[in-house]
């Protein structure tokens, strides 16, 4: 693929609940590019977990479509586990597996899935461990591990399957705040090494620094989006710069 190739394209997304008394999701348009970061920011309730969910089909949209590499993982007829499998996900609540060691955590999706060899997937595993500076818990259980620790190990646990793009559902907000720094380091060393992202935050910072484009969500509309410039200097909708006045 090229740098400035599309890899997902979301067209007109809807998630309805009860009917569609409530709109989630109200026709959400928006293309990802490979190796962008793309921020999704808004006031809680706007959907934005919603939008990411839907993107790997954890939510199933209402209406719309949604193409991954140019497949309609939308399509009933598409094997949504095959392209899951290339998009990592990472949860506010890390959802390790309590009664596994760290390694054993990392090295069950790729052996299963992919069919590595243990081996294989071992050395993976601990290269990615090691960038983390966390290859000295390999052995060790989650409830051992600070929510940070827990936290990284839960991204490079979604490495461990060389995925094409990373989506994090607001990674850092059940840290204490003196853990956040350390996962949102993690965060944007995959960006300088163009992993494409989409990440839910409430980090104005991180999107600042390192998104290559921002979203704003509000009501389950995407109400404007741009370069993190143009978001956080010059936002144009009131609904934008009433949220940025607050969180700012």
């Amino acid at each position: 693929m090229n740098a400035n190739e599309t890899l997902i394209k979301v067209e007109n997304v809807q998630k309805y609940y009860n009917g569609g008394a409530i709109k989630a999701l109200d026709g959400i348009n928006t293309e990802i590019k490979k190796g962008e970061v793309v921020v999704v920011i808004g006031p809680s309730g706007s959907g934005k977990s919603t939008f990411l969910r839907c993107l790997n089909l954890l939510e199933i949209p209402t209406g719309g479509s949604i193409y991954f590499e140019d497949v309609d993982i939308t399509d009933a007829k598409t094997n949504i586990n095959t392209h899951r499998q290339r998009m990592g996900m990472v949860f506010q609540h890390f959802n390790l597996f309590p009664h596994m060691t760290i390694l054993k955590n990392m090295i069950i999706a790729p052996m299963k899935l992919q069919k590595k060899s243990q081996a294989e997937a071992t050395v993976l595993a601990m290269e990615l461990l090691k960038r983390v500076g966390l290859e000295d818990r390999a052995n060790a259980y989650p409830s051992q591990l600070s929510g940070g620790q827990k936290q990284r190990i839960a991204i490079v646990r979604a490495l461990c399957m060389q995925p094409e793009v990373m989506l994090f559902d607001e990674p850092t907000s059940a840290l204490d705040p003196e853990m956040v720094g350390e996962v949102l380091e993690v965060m944007k060393q995959l960006a300088n090494e163009n992993m494409t992202m989409v990440v839910v935050t409430h980090e104005m910072g991180f999107a600042k620094e390192v998104g290559s484009r921002v979203m704003f969500m509000a009501d389950g509309k995407q109400v404007e989006e741009g370069t993190p410039h143009e978001i956080f200097t010059s936002p144009k909708s009131e609904r934008l710069q009433n949220f940025l006045a607050k969180v700012l």
